[in-house]
């Protein structure tokens, strides 16, 4: 577990708070807010382009700014989130690893 997420570290991350989680591409540099049971609706339960993680601390409340999607672009000039505390900070297992390694030789060749 990670205990601050600043947006440098690269890779994918699961923020989960007190009612919900936030799926952080740090790669495609989006969010992804992912309600809880119980959690009501917000506009930012979808991707959004991240622009900045401004704070992102377990035991602190998280905000961070997205980006407006295009048809939105004339009306906002970004979108902020402010979490509620932040409970785990947890690298995303990445599945496609192991194709990135070449097989071995077989040693009766």
């Amino acid at each position: 577990m990670t205990y601050t997420l600043t947006g440098a570290e690269g890779g994918r991350w699961i923020v989960t708070t007190i009612g919900s989680a936030h799926s952080f591409d740090l790669d495609a540099m989006t969010v992804t807010r992912l309600p809880g049971k119980g959690a009501a609706a917000t506009l930012n339960d979808q991707t959004r382009p991240l622009i900045e993680i401004v704070h992102c601390t377990v035991g602190a409340r998280g905000y961070w700014l997205m980006s407006p999607e295009p048809d939105e672009s004339d009306y906002v000039e970004h979108f902020w989130h402010l979490s509620s505390t932040i409970q785990a900070i947890n690298p995303v297992a990445d599945e496609s690893c192991d194709d990135d390694i070449a097989p071995r030789q077989d040693p009766e060749r």
